[in-house]
């Protein structure tokens, strides 16, 4: 009796949400939180996607809406609203770059509130780290150190985009990963973030799973770009 209990809390402990490098679960439940950066390409769509091919069901609800900041969400109170109905893994959260010390306290702010409401409702805060618009390149470091400070002072989850993007660059300088608009992403660059998101999300040391011929990118991003691509989200990753 003793052992089969024991069996038993082994079993449920390994799959629940919000330990690293244990996501076993087949299907989660995420809802993302944030503007543009998240809706360009449609993000969480390709998230799920990638999580497709590595045998994890993705179900999400969305609230993404333009030059919103995680203050905006939390006035409105409908992600709270949301959290509360339960049966979320993780909320998956941005808002701009936050660069300038004004936005990092905002960020930090935000994300100790947000992180508690997860808590209260047994979920887990991922923090999406984005990056600075190309006119404001020389911020780069002080975005990756904004979202960072931010997860690790709210005990959350940090899926590190930015450094994905900063470490893929040093790769290959010219690779597209903007829009045109120099500030959202292409699809190169959104294809990247989704890469980071799932491998924070899914604990991952590796992106063997993925099929090539069966992303619905494929006629956009070669196979050597990809390996590019991935290469970067392993070593952002692995910091």
């Amino acid at each position: 009796m003793l052992v089969r209990c024991l069996l038993m809390f082994f079993a449920l402990g390994y799959c629940l949400p919000g330990m690293p490098g244990q996501r076993t679960a087949k299907s989660w439940r995420l809802l993302f939180a944030g503007n543009s950066l998240t809706y360009f390409n449609d993000l969480p769509a390709m998230i799920t996607e990638m999580a497709k091919q590595d045998g994890v069901t993705i179900t999400y609800t969305s609230f993404l809406f333009p030059n919103y900041a995680l203050e905006d969400h939390w006035n409105e109170g409908k992600v709270q609203s949301e959290l509360e109905k339960g049966g979320y893994d993780f909320m998956v959260a941005q808002q701009g770059p936050s660069g300038a010390p004004e936005s990092q306290v905002l960020l930090l702010d935000y994300a100790k509130k947000y992180a508690g409401e997860c808590n209260k409702n047994k979920s887990k805060l991922a923090l999406y780290m984005v990056w600075p618009s190309k006119a404001r390149s020389f911020d780069h470091d002080n975005v990756i150190n904004s979202y960072t400070n931010a997860a690790t002072k709210t005990a959350s989850l940090l899926c590190p985009a930015g450094l994905a993007w900063k470490y893929a660059w040093q790769t290959d300088p010219e690779l597209p990963l903007y829009s045109p608009d120099n500030f959202h992403p292409s699809t190169t660059g959104s294809v990247l973030a989704a890469l980071t998101i799932y491998g924070s999300l899914a604990g991952k040391k590796n992106f063997d799973f993925i099929q090539y011929e069966n992303c619905s990118w494929k006629n956009e991003i070669s196979k050597d770009r990809l390996n590019v691509l991935v290469q970067a989200a392993v070593k952002a990753l692995s910091k």
